[in-house]
């Protein structure tokens, strides 16, 4: 689908900066020099398409009181199809790739207790016995960004978020109205003229207090970003890698924010090592062609200088929506 110049502009805002107003498209529309109607209708047009996934509130797992990793798998090809229905089933389960490597399926998986993610990987170990199955939680964040550049030439802000080395985050205390709330706010956002009157409507809630709820949810980070998730490979940005370094610890905070400031970095992480993978630092890339993505990898390397660094290219999506808490 090729975009118009006002939907880029669209896409370029909303993805991290939709208005958290009584009549939020009206809002775009004043901003964007258009009229409420015809910010909805693109809006429609574009979830309709599939570019627009999904939008609403994307959550801060450790806020809600939950446990976060990436899990590494190497399956064998007799056992993909399998594995993969298995792992999609999985509750707390939203991304799940296939990836050029020994290791080949890569999935995330978020519980309410360690305990929860530990189970579920000795139970996948013990099935698929003897293929690794690697938990590789995080040990530091340099980045989470997920905004793609569609070219509108609106005004960026920037999202980067950065972490100390053991953050100690408070698990927040929930009220039955805040958890009514979070479980709507996880649901695709009605898309009319006043969309947080809808919810209201469905919690019994007033739409006021729901605007000043996820402002300052937002503020605090229990909501890490508000706004839509686009499907990145139907607007150009169809060549996707993870990119692994091995860096001496002493090094490793150095690096991460140096491969932060890449534009094409949505995601960079300080992780855990295992026994045959040795590498600690990720960098979740997003580029519009192969030359793209092998120049900027040069750039990395001759940066950061790692003892050794691979590129999973991905080749396959398996899964990918939003996790879902409280429920």
């Amino acid at each position: 689908m090729t975009l118009t110049h006002l939907q880029k502009q669209l896409l370029d805002i909303i993805q991290s900066r939709l208005p958290v107003e009584p009549r939020p498209f009206a809002e775009l529309a004043r901003q964007l020099e258009s009229d409420e109607a015809k910010i909805i209708s693109e809006i429609n047009h574009l979830r309709q398409s599939g570019i627009i996934r999904r939008i609403g509130a994307v959550f801060n797992a450790a806020h809600l009181g939950y446990v976060s990793t990436l899990v590494a798998a190497k399956i064998a090809d007799r056992d993909i199809q399998n594995f993969v229905a298995e792992v999609n089933a999985l509750p707390g389960v939203s991304h799940n790739y296939g990836r050029d490597h020994s290791f080949n399926v890569w999935f995330t998986l978020t519980r309410a207790s360690q305990k929860l993610i530990d189970d579920t990987i000795e139970h996948l170990q013990k099935k698929y016995n003897p293929e690794p199955i690697y938990p590789l939680p995080a040990k530091k964040m340099f980045k989470i960004n997920v905004q793609f550049d569609l070219g509108g030439n609106v005004e960026k802000q920037n999202d980067c978020i950065h972490t100390s080395q053991h953050p100690e985050i408070e698990t927040a205390s929930l009220t039955a109205g805040q958890i009514a709330l979070i479980k709507q706010l996880q649901e695709d956002l009605p898309i009319n003229s006043e969309p947080f009157e809808t919810i209201a409507g469905a919690i019994e809630m007033d739409s006021s207090d729901i605007l000043r709820q996820i402002k300052q949810w937002k503020e605090t980070g229990l909501i890490r970003r508000f706004g839509a998730s686009i499907k990145h490979q139907c607007v150009g940005f169809d060549t996707n890698a993870m990119v692994v370094f091995e860096i001496p610890t002493q090094q490793i905070d150095t690096a991460g924010h140096l491969l932060a400031q890449y534009r094409q970095v949505s995601h960079c992480y300080h992780r855990t090592t295992a026994a045959d993978w040795p590498y600690s630092l990720f960098a979740m890339t997003h580029c519009q062609s192969v030359q793209e993505l092998d120049g900027m990898v040069r750039q990395m390397v001759a940066q950061v200088n790692p003892l050794r660094y691979d590129v999973l290219v991905s080749t396959v999506e398996y899964k990918k929506t939003n996790v879902r808490f409280l429920e």
